[in-house]
């Protein structure tokens, strides 16, 4: 998904606006594939910001979209943490818990010293799951969620931080594209 991401804010120039866990499909390989990222090609750059801040789901929206109106790199790394979240925990970022939303909710836990609990007891179960992995993998997800857009990192930092978590997972495919961005002179036929 980082990987993706990464490739709409550089080489497409593209921000997603919207981007939640129902927006990552995943192909034979189980490889992620952002999807549903049309809405910001189509509209201009003065009503897109406007029109994808009040598109983006609730839940996944940096909190500043509700102020700012304007979606920008940072606020598609905030949802990006938000499913990183949502994987971690197996919560619903829509559902409140106790009040608060998954990052809030999350960044509590932790400061209060219930790491432990936030995890959703089938990642935990997982022979396969490093302890650090999951750790690391947490505090880049609140790294990306941080309420301060400056301090969030941008999706290639979160993509360089993801591939030193789990080397292995990541150098095998970093050649093939997470995305398919249709170019205007690409033909339609086969």
């Amino acid at each position: 998904m980082a990987r993706g991401l990464f490739y709409l804010h550089t080489h497409a120039n593209i921000i997603h606006g919207n981007l939640t866990s129902s927006n990552v499909l995943l192909d034979e390989n189980i490889t992620a594939k952002i999807s549903d990222y049309g809405l910001s090609r189509l509209m201009t750059a003065a009503a897109g910001s406007s029109v994808i801040a009040t598109a983006g789901a609730l839940g996944y929206r940096a909190p500043e979209l509700s102020k700012l109106k304007k979606a920008n790199t940072k606020t598609d790394v905030y949802s990006l943490g938000v499913i990183i979240l949502e994987l971690l925990t197996g919560k619903s970022p829509s559902e409140a818990l106790n009040g608060v939303d998954l990052p809030q909710w999350v960044a509590t836990a932790v400061k209060e010293e219930w790491t432990n609990e936030v995890f959703d007891l089938e990642l935990l179960n997982d022979v396969n799951t490093m302890g650090d992995e999951i750790l690391n993998t947490l505090k880049l997800a609140l790294h990306c969620v941080d309420p301060t857009p400056s301090t969030r990192p941008e999706a290639q930092q979160v993509m360089t931080q993801l591939g030193e978590i789990r080397p292995e997972e990541t150098t095998a495919t970093t050649s093939e594209p997470l995305i398919d961005v249709p170019e205007a002179s690409a033909s339609t036929s086969q």
